[in-house]
């Protein structure tokens, strides 16, 4: 089986916590609007537009499961077998920066082939996905001196392509049987961010977001995004950044032959050096 009771109620548990704090942070707004007017001052010096590209390594784990009409297949990928079930990542940041503004488009390509055997059945699952993540923050407030936190919020758009097929073989007996599927998904997205600098030129920011929602038959059934990241500034134009990253789908459409499922998590740590110009 792809998943169970359990592993799916702990990943709503998960989104539904992501939300959570979502809603009581802006419960709490008002209680930054001291803040929020000295960067309204701020905000009106700084109209200058920058852009930020940060091409990025992702070092990812994946688990999970696919169903490609009715026929289940496990997917459990660490770190370590990356590099040999991997045939193909792409993943870079595109950022533009004014004022209380921030826009990015994130595109994120990967190609997986991972094998495996139940006994004597040999189950060979190639996915191919793109994912287009898109959206603006827009900062809210920001307040404390020495350690200053901003908080901001954010909307957009999560856009999926996910070709999944399967190959279950019994050698023994000369059987082989080729299953495939292929889905557009594209999911609206909320969620907030929470930053700080650490000193003049390093700064931690945290992410958590949900979308999908499953409001109709072009959205998952819900997804979810939590990251970390540290930034330095190793010069004027130069940034590394460092961090972990978490992703999970859940989708689910039709049953018995005509059931198609994809109900992975994605994570691990992120590695990237971008330029600011």
């Amino acid at each position: 089986m792809i998943t169970n009771n359990y592993v799916k109620m702990k990943k709503r548990n998960n989104c539904f916590m992501i939300l959570i704090v979502f809603l009581l942070l802006l419960i709490n707004m008002p209680s930054f609007a001291e803040d929020m007017e000295d960067t309204e001052s701020e905000d009106k010096k700084d109209t200058k537009w920058e852009f930020i590209i940060l091409p990025y390594l992702w070092i990812m784990g994946i688990e999970g499961g696919v169903t490609v009409k009715g026929r289940d297949a496990e997917v459990d990928v660490g770190f370590d077998d990356i590099v040999d079930e991997l045939d193909l990542a792409a993943i870079a940041h595109f950022i533009a920066k004014r004022g209380r503004w921030e826009f990015f488009v994130q595109p994120n390509y990967m190609k997986l082939s991972p094998e495996g055997e139940a006994g004597p059945i040999d189950v060979d699952v190639e996915t191919e996905m793109l994912l287009l993540e898109f959206g603006a923050f827009y900062r809210l407030g920001m307040w404390g001196e020495r350690l200053p936190v901003s908080l901001d919020v954010l909307g957009g758009g999560r856009y999926w392509h996910i070709d999944n097929e399967i190959d279950v073989g019994v050698p023994v007996l000369g059987f082989e049987r080729d299953v495939d599927s292929e889905k557009d998904l594209i999911d609206p997205i909320v969620g907030f961010r929470v930053g700080t600098s650490i000193t003049k030129k390093l700064r931690f920011s945290a992410r958590g977001d949900i979308g999908g929602f499953d409001i109709s038959d072009d959205t998952s059934n819900l997804s979810w995004q939590a990251v970390g990241l540290f930034e330095y500034d190793i010069s004027q134009r130069i940034i590394a950044g460092a961090g972990y990253r978490a992703l999970d789908i859940d989708y689910e459409k039709g049953s018995g032959d005509d059931k198609n499922a994809f109900d992975v998590t994605i994570h691990g740590p992120v590695l990237g050096v971008g330029i600011r110009f």
